[in-house]
Order: C-alpha cells, then structure tokens, then sequence
C-alpha cells in the first residue's frame, strides 16, 4: 500500500496582541463564512471547518502551481481546512521544525536557547522575563518576533496544509478579521511539523 502523503504545514492567523480574543467567537467564524473564507463545519460539533468559495482569492499563493487539496480524498490524505483554536485565558505558544531563533528586542542578536526559554516562559506565561544572555535585556517572550516561524496566541485560525509561505493572507482578509477584533491588527505565522 503506497504511503499517505505527509501534512505539509499550516498557516496561522492571530491578532497581533496574544492575549487579545474575538469577543464572540463563534461571529467571527460566521463572518468568514459570509466573506466566503470558510465554508460550512467538519463534523457536527467540531471546530474545523471546509473552505469557502472565496479561499483562494484571499491569499496570494507562491510559486507557479501550488499543489492545494481542498477536499477530503477518498483515501485520508491531508487536506486544507481551517481549525479554530481557542479562546484561551492564556497565550499558547506555537512552533514547528521550521522555527527559527528569535532576536533580543533590544541587542537584536539570536537567541538560540529559545526552546528552553519557552519551556520555562509556560510555567508562568503572563508574568515570565526571559533575560538576553547577550545584553540581560529582559523581555517576555509573547513580544519575541520569530520572523513568521512560530508564535503566540489567545485565540488562532489553523489553515491546515500549508506549506510554509506558500500562501500568504490578503490585505483584504488581514483587513477582515481586523472587524471582528475591534480593529486591532492581526498577522500570521507558519508552522511545519
């Protein structure tokens, strides 16, 4: 039996503030079920849901001719769908193999030790110092910039899937789920397992 091919990634969409969630999730989802970026629910009760008609034109896909499973196949190869996660009372930290090192925010020089810096930054997310070993510059991690290679986040869309920059969101979708957030800003990161 030939072997299924491997989840590529996914691409995650968070407001800017981790600790900022939608007031009303479940609005939220509902607004991207009107713009056309998702469509309906995986499942009854579940938090996955199809993509919509207008997925495609709300990111910019890289490359000549991105390979994107849209649908389930026959056989349980991955496919792209978004997947709500959250909301949380604290920032959950993502990352993948693909994570790089972040930068001190003051020296901006690497922090290589980051996965042990995270680990410890979970004991106490909200209240954590991480210091730079370069400058003693303390700052907690939820503030590190990782360059789109991990992140973190009270509430985040999951496009599963994704290759990582393979797809990035339109101004238009950033501007949308901007709406739903009191206007406050919202980026995106990639993680690949």
């Amino acid at each position: 039996m030939p072997a299924s091919p491997l989840h590529t990634g996914r691409l995650v969409l968070t407001p800017q503030d981790p600790h900022l969630t939608p007031e009303r999730p479940d609005d939220l989802i509902q607004h991207l079920q009107a713009i056309g970026f998702a469509a309906q629910q995986i499942g009854n009760g579940s938090r996955a849901y199809m993509l919509g008609d207008r997925f495609i034109k709300l990111l910019t896909f890289m490359g000549c001719s991105p390979a994107i499973q849209l649908h389930p196949g026959a056989s349980g190869e991955p496919f792209c769908h978004l997947v709500e996660s959250g909301p949380y009372k604290e920032p959950q930290f993502l990352s993948g193999r693909n994570t790089t090192p972040p930068r001190c925010g003051q020296c901006r020089k690497r922090l290589p030790e980051w996965y042990e810096i995270m680990r410890d930054w979970k004991q106490n997310p909200l209240h954590f110092q991480a210091v730079c070993p370069h400058c003693q510059h303390q700052q907690n991690p939820v503030s590190y910039n990782w360059r789109q290679s991990a992140g973190c986040g009270c509430y985040m869309l999951l496009v599963e899937n994704i290759f990582p920059q393979e797809a990035i969101p339109s101004a238009e979708l950033l501007q949308e789920l901007q709406t739903t957030t009191a206007k406050q800003p919202w980026h995106y990161f990639y993680i690949q397992d």
